[in-house]
């Protein structure tokens, strides 16, 4: 698979790696946030900035 996508895009072995060091440290930090919770706080606050909003406009 890696031989197909390196070919198709002329990528070397050294660029082919970076793509997929990249792509499993963001697997690896978007399952550590979503694990402690982090998303929760996102929600909450746009809810929040949401609510607010919509009581300044009344």
């Amino acid at each position: 698979m890696f031989v197909l996508f390196g070919i198709a895009y002329s990528l070397s072995p050294i660029e082919i790696g970076v793509i997929a060091f990249t792509g499993i440290g963001f697997l690896v930090m978007f399952g550590i946030s979503s694990a402690r919770g982090g998303y929760q706080d996102l929600v909450d606050t746009t809810l929040m900035n949401d609510e607010i909003r919509r009581n300044k406009k009344k």
